[in-house]
């Protein structure tokens, strides 16, 4: 008996079924599902995501020139995404052509945001899951800019920022008991998949 089917795949009650619901640490909802054959193989697999973020339903009955900045405020991630996004429908319900030159300075504009994004991710959504950030405190600030400026000689990679970079980091630290996400700044081992 079939239990899921979407786009022609399949998942059924046969073999190991595995479901991770939620996927955690992004943006949106995320559900993956597998059958596993006796040998753990996977056989099937489907992931399910929500697309739909209502803010259609935010928007609704304003000002089509104020979608913009209703929608870039809700999302931390892709702000400025939501923006564009925005001011291209209100374009294309009203037929509106824009010059050449101002979709080149949109898309330079949004490939910005799409290295932005993967920087947010990565450090604030991301790296929690890898890095021991306690760890950092054990840093020798002379050599760190040593190595810093043997990559790029930058001027503001020098000891005396890498030292408040630190005692930021130590301040964090010594806050983290009312932080929610404290287990990540305590080095926790079971938490940390490098060494």
């Amino acid at each position: 008996m079939t239990a899921y089917e979407t786009q022609g795949f399949k998942l059924d009650n046969s073999g190991k079924r595995v479901v991770v619901d939620p996927v955690c640490r992004i943006e949106g909802h995320l559900r993956v599902e597998v059958n596993l054959d006796s040998e753990n193989v996977i056989r099937n697999a489907v992931s399910t995501g929500t697309m739909r973020r209502g803010l259609e339903v935010i928007l609704k009955g304003r000002d089509p020139r104020d979608a913009w900045a209703f929608t870039e405020r809700i999302c931390g991630v892709c702000t400025g995404t939501h923006a564009l996004t925005s001011v291209r429908a209100v374009e294309d319900a009203l037929s509106i052509q824009i010059p050449e030159n101002a979709n080149t300075i949109r898309n330079i504009m949004q490939l910005n945001l799409y290295v932005h994004d993967h920087l947010v991710h990565f450090y604030h959504l991301h790296a929690l899951d890898w890095v021991d950030v306690v760890s950092a405190l054990k840093a020798d600030p002379k050599k760190t800019s040593e190595l810093a400026q043997s990559i790029s000689d930058w001027p503001m990679s020098s000891p005396g920022l890498f030292s408040r970079c630190a005692e930021s980091l130590e301040e964090i630290c010594r806050i983290r008991a009312t932080w929610p996400i404290q287990q990540w700044l305590l080095g926790e081992s079971c938490l940390q998949v490098t060494a």
